[in-house]
């Protein structure tokens, strides 16, 4: 599996090699909504940018191409091992897992990560200081910014399955909603950037999804029981 891994790894980093910079034009797509010259933001400081960015690129691009691969032979390896009700839950769970995450990446990249820009540029021109990122610090932030939230759009699934396969009741899960709303605040303050604007961007979502879950928690578990 390990190995099956590192070379569906491999092969889709070579292929998002290919297209660096095309894949840097559209990670610097949400900077040109909010301002008409992003290239007065993004600066290379660095003599090795030219070499290590398109790598950097090309590890996080092929990383989220190969993640379905990766999760099907991490699905083969552990099938075995589940129980029928587990396995029956497995397949659609990948299924809309990847569904939730591909939602989140594409909130994160065409409203979070535009606004979160925006006040970061507004709020160091109220200091008086004119923004300038390196070409690498913006990189990171968009592409962590991005598969954070599309790992963070899993956790209502993960309640939905526990529910399916008997860990959790829904009568559990509905009493629990002001925690769940306690715990997207507390999500979205680690892992969204360090403003309130990101922070509530990330959290309203997540809640919203919350509640979605909490629903389906209670037509599975209702389902489930004869």
């Amino acid at each position: 599996m390990i190995w099956k891994s590192l070379l569906a790894l491999g092969v889709a980093f070579l292929l998002a090699l290919g297209f660096a910079n095309r894949i840097l034009d559209f990670l610097t797509y949400p900077l040109k909504q909010v301002t008409d010259h992003p290239e007065n933001f993004l600066q290379s400081l660095n003599v090795s940018d030219s070499f290590v960015l398109p790598m950097k690129i090309a590890f996080y691009a092929g990383l989220m191409l190969a993640a379905p691969v990766i999760c099907f032979f991490i699905g083969q390896f552990i099938l075995p091992a589940l129980r029928q009700q587990e396995k029956q839950a497995l397949w659609p769970g990948f299924l809309f897992g990847a569904l939730l995450f591909v939602a989140g990446v594409a909130s994160c990249y065409y409203f979070m990560v535009p606004q979160t820009l925006q006040a970061f540029i507004r709020g160091s021109r109220w200091f008086g200081i004119e923004p300038r990122w390196t070409i690498d610090s913006y990189i990171s932030f968009v592409t962590q910014f991005m598969v954070m939230c599309g790992l963070t759009f899993e956790i209502p699934l993960v309640l939905v399955i526990l529910v399916r396969i008997g860990v959790l009741s829904s009568k559990t899960v509905r009493k629990s909603r002001k925690i769940l709303i306690f715990v997207a605040f507390v999500i979205s303050s680690l892992l969204a950037p360090p403003d309130p604007m990101s922070m509530i961007l990330m959290a309203v979502p997540l809640i919203v999804l919350f509640e979605i879950a909490i629903w389906l928690s209670w037509f599975v578990d209702r389902k489930r029981q004869p």
